[in-house]
């Protein structure tokens, strides 16, 4: 048949073809199969959305087409979300409330209620599309939540953290719904009739709390790895589990009563539990081969990774096909997905941005949508707002009670309380559940939505400026190598971030001569970068050389079995323990200031970040690691010493690090003034002791400087300090001090270059104090690092022949120069 004609008549008119081709089909057979070859996508939506082109040239209106539409809402939303995020930041405001904030206000309560958006972005057709992406992108951001959580936490919680998390369940629920039977008991007129009997499901929603949700608030504000933070998750893993329990059996109960077929309940919970059986037994250990298969080369196949997206997808759809919500599914198969590398990172590292830039905003402004804030009556609002109250006084007070029963100090306690009571992205997922089911109305959920921002936003607040895990340093007793005293044991904490920083740090302890007078102890701790996991781990191991621990990752049974040798070979004298943390680049500095704290360590020892080619190579951000190094330089609770190794470090095929290179026997501390060329002089003092060193140290001086007949208090100390070096080494024929005499910076520069290549081992303070400000005032502009100093910068330089070791040390500054280091870096 020829319907050309036809078809010319009225193209687009979908009904009036149909109709005049009726002539021309032999039977009903011969119409259906037409329609379906040529109008399928005509009958099932509109015809303005079939046009195949959205152009303004041709006189089209890009915003009658589905996917501009959906464009627009996305672009919108995210620069709307990121920009309040940037604003509220600074305050503390967490990014979840931001976006929160940023959605409303585009969303059809704000500027969405406006002719040009609630006609051309923000219609309710297009709100389909938007809501089908959101549900996408929630299953994905569930099962990613899965990932990262760690439910071997729930075992590894502390009585405390047990105790905060069951008595924060408890307690709000207790307490909120006692209001709300008091309140619809005695007050039930001043509330609408479908509000008063919503009250018993708000009490119960508000008082749910979720470990994710605490997780990502710990992280925004920086206190993952606080002490506050690890209680707060490890209480959260606990809480989390009561409240995603008891929300699943109350909401199938509800969805019970409210279905038609005979023992609905028990059907669901049978059906619920083949489904987490397949999930253990099926699931699970194929997950685990694939994380055991790819662990030799930490790569995972992209046909593994499109199996186990597919798999998400399979059991969000046999969660609604067994009346359970669909996000279950997800959440239960991201918690069998073994944390860390290999897999949960790759994972990580392919859904992460994704998810956490694009979707997430999309599953913001969905659930924004839902209710106007114009809609809210005021009786409703200060409804919700009495039992929020309660609820979290209730969470407030199941955390008060045993934090003061173990003693935990009160502004910590009450800290500590505030951040069991945020709220997140979690909650509302299960609102809105709450909504389908009618347990409350949108009007309520609207309400549960602004407390949620309301509380949870001044609670960031008053976090960020009320806590700061680094306070509890000002009251430490400063503990520096000058002012340790001579018989005393000397605590290293060696920071190492890879193999190959193995070498230099060894080779530096072993010339830090310990005795049987002054021992040493070491802390060795392997930084790790936190992936496939939301929780940061501080790890310790148990020291013994060479043994072949299965649970620990081959390249930190490599850095401490290294670490053990060396204790092993110095036994009586040096004693060893071996630490790794895990968590992320930008709160690693916490980890390595707070066990410096615990362990009252007098030197911290960090790899500069700036290596040999072969390292760079790797996966490690050398970034990154700059900012740690910048970060522990600001927090140190002790002196800190960054170690750069210009030589070549070899990694031995026996699976640990060479330890067959020579000990260091020249050594070299440039002096010139301030507390940093104090403490770098108390070190070298401590090497010359071993009359197999050959120690140098050499003074430089401004030819002025010897005719000044007055002494500043910053140039008697530096007097002081070399005469009590002077004094200690008198006799000592390994001992050389060096006093020289230059003009300026030029002269200094060129007599460290002459004898910068003669020495194994270089130690130079980071800065110099006032005193030698005039000899560096050219230098500092060009100065590449400055968290060298002029002369660390100097030495690493590719001009420099130096071929050995350089340590930069830096003494912790007294509260007095730390006050007046504050006051400059606001100018």
């Amino acid at each position: 048949m020829d319907f050309r004609g036809i078809l010319a008549e009225s193209p687009l008119d979908v009904a009036t073809v149909i109709k005049n081709c009726d002539g021309y089909f032999g039977n009903i057979t011969e119409r259906h199969e037409f329609i379906g070859k040529n109008f399928v996508m005509w009958e099932v939506m509109p015809t303005a959305l079939l046009q195949k082109k959205s152009n303004i040239w041709l006189g089209d209106d890009p915003f009658n087409y589905s996917l501009p539409v959906f464009l627009a809402q996305i672009s919108i939303t995210a620069l709307v979300t990121s920009t309040m995020e940037f604003l509220l930041k600074p305050i503390g405001v967490t990014s979840f409330v931001a976006q929160m904030i940023g959605a409303i206000i585009t969303g059809p309560s704000g500027v969405g209620k406006s002719w040009l958006m609630a006609t051309k972005i923000f219609t309710y057709s297009s709100l389909y599309i938007l809501e089908t992406v959101q549900y996408f992108g929630s299953m994905f951001f569930l099962f990613l939540i899965g990932v990262k959580s760690d439910m071997g936490m729930v075992k590894r919680s502390g009585k405390m953290a047990w105790l905060v998390g069951l008595l924060s369940f408890c307690l709000p629920v207790i307490l909120s719904s006692s209001v709300a039977f008091i309140t619809v008991s005695r007050n039930s007129t001043f509330f609408p009739p479908d509000v008063a009997g919503s009250f018993y499901a708000i009490a119960g929603l508000t008082s749910v709390s979720s470990p994710h949700v605490i997780n990502d608030f710990l992280s925004d504000l920086k206190l993952l790895n606080s002490e506050l933070g690890r209680i707060a998750v490890s209480a959260s893993m606990v809480s989390g589990c009561c409240s995603l329990l008891s929300v699943f059996f109350v909401l199938t109960i509800v969805q019970s009563h409210q279905a038609t077929v005979p023992h609905s309940f028990w059907w669901t919970i049978l059906s619920c539990l083949l489904i987490v059986i397949v999930i253990l037994y099926v699931i699970r250990p194929i997950m685990f081969w694939i994380n055991k298969h790819t662990a030799d080369n930490m790569v995972v196949k992209e046909g593994y990774l499109i199996f186990i997206f597919l798999t998400v997808l399979v059991s969000s759809l046999l969660g609604e096909i067994v009346g359970q919500h669909y996000l279950v599914g997800p959440l239960l198969l991201g918690l069998v997905v073994p944390p860390g590398p290999p897999l949960g990172a790759a994972i990580e590292n392919k859904l992460d941005c994704f998810v956490t830039c694009i979707l997430v905003p999309v599953i913001v402004i969905a659930r924004a949508c839902v209710f106007q804030v114009y809609d809210i009556r005021m009786s409703t609002f200060w409804g919700v707002q009495l039992l929020s109250l309660f609820s979290f006084f209730g969470k407030l007070l199941g955390t008060l009670i045993p934090a003061f029963y173990s003693g935990m100090p009160y502004q910590d306690a009450i800290i500590l309380g505030l951040i069991m009571n945020v709220q997140g992205v979690l909650d509302i997922q299960i609102w809105v559940r709450s909504i389908s089911l009618q347990l409350i109305s949108r009007e309520l959920y609207g309400c549960l939505v602004l407390t949620m921002v309301i509380f949870t936003g001044a609670i960031s607040i008053i976090v960020k400026f009320f806590y700061d895990p680094s306070s509890k340093y000002a009251s430490y007793r400063r503990k520096t190598i000058q002012h340790s005293k001579p018989n005393a044991e000397l605590r290293i904490l060696a920071c190492v971030y890879h193999a190959e920083n193995v070498p230099s740090i060894v080779k530096l302890l072993e010339a830090s001569n310990a005795t049987t007078y002054s021992p040493i102890c070491v802390y060795a701790l392997h930084l790790v970068q936190l992936q496939g996991r939301a929780t940061p781990l501080l790890i310790a191991h148990k020291t013994r050389p060479r043994t072949e621990n299965s649970d620990m990752d081959p390249t930190t049974r490599i850095i401490m079995n290294s670490f053990s040798l060396y204790a092993h070979h110095n036994r009586g004298i040096v004693s060893l323990n071996s630490f790794t943390a895990i968590s992320p680049y930008n709160i690693m500095h916490e980890d390595v200031c707070s066990l410096g704290f615990d362990k009252r360590t007098s030197l911290i020892i960090i790899p500069f970040h700036h290596q040999q080619p072969a390292i760079l190579s790797k996966s490690v951000s050398s970034s990154a690691i700059r900012r740690v190094n910048m970060n522990i330089l600001k927090k140190a609770p002790c002196s800190v010493g960054i170690l750069i190794d210009k030589g070549e470090t070899r990694p031995s095929t026996l699976g640990g690090m060479s330890n067959s290179s020579s000990p260091v026997s020249k050594v070299l501390v440039i002096f010139l003034s301030g507390p940093d060329d104090r403490e770098a002089l108390a070190y070298g003092a401590r090497i010359g002791d071993d009359v197999n060193v050959n120690l140098t140290v050499i003074r430089f001086m401004q030819s002025d400087e010897r005719m000044q007949q007055q002494r500043t208090k910053e140039k008697k100390l530096d007097d002081d300090a070399i005469y009590a070096f002077r004094h200690q080494t008198a006799g000592f024929k390994n001992v050389e001090y060096i006093e020289e005499a230059v003009k300026d910076g030029v002269d200094l520069i060129s007599g460290i270059k002459e004898m910068e290549s003669s020495f194994e081992l270089v130690i130079v303070g980071r800065d110099h104090g006032q005193e030698s400000l005039k000899l560096f005032a050219a230098f500092s502009e060009w100065n590449e690092f400055p968290e060298l100093g002029v002369i660390g910068d100097m030495l690493v330089s590719s001009d420099s022949k130096a071929s050995g070791c350089i340590l930069v040390m830096q003494q912790r500054p007294t509260k007095e120069e730390e006050r007046i280091q504050k006051i400059k870096s606001l100018k």
